[in-house]
């Protein structure tokens, strides 16, 4: 059931992302609380009336919290399993 919840909450920060004009697999990992905040608080770069500059500025901006995002969440999912295996194999 958990992982079912998980997949969802990745399927709605894509589509999140993708309707606010940013990289969906970008934003794929970057669930949670944190992700979810960021991602709705960032400017939409689909935005009516921007220029292609401020559209691009932000569809980049966007793309790089996420990635960032990302990196730190899968880095952390890594090392707690890493530590989770040198503790059962230490015990």
């Amino acid at each position: 059931m958990s992982s079912l919840v998980i997949v969802f909450v990745m399927f709605v920060m894509g589509l999140l992302a993708y309707q606010r004009g940013f990289n969906p697999f970008a934003w794929i990992f970057a669930s949670g609380c944190l992700g979810f905040l960021i991602l709705l608080f960032l400017p939409s770069a689909k935005e009516q009336g921007l220029d292609a500059q401020t559209r691009e500025a932000r569809r980049r901006r966007g793309n790089q919290f996420g990635w960032g995002l990302t990196a730190i969440l899968l880095t952390l999912g890594i090392l707690a399993a890493v530590l989770e295996v040198v503790t059962v194999l230490s015990a």
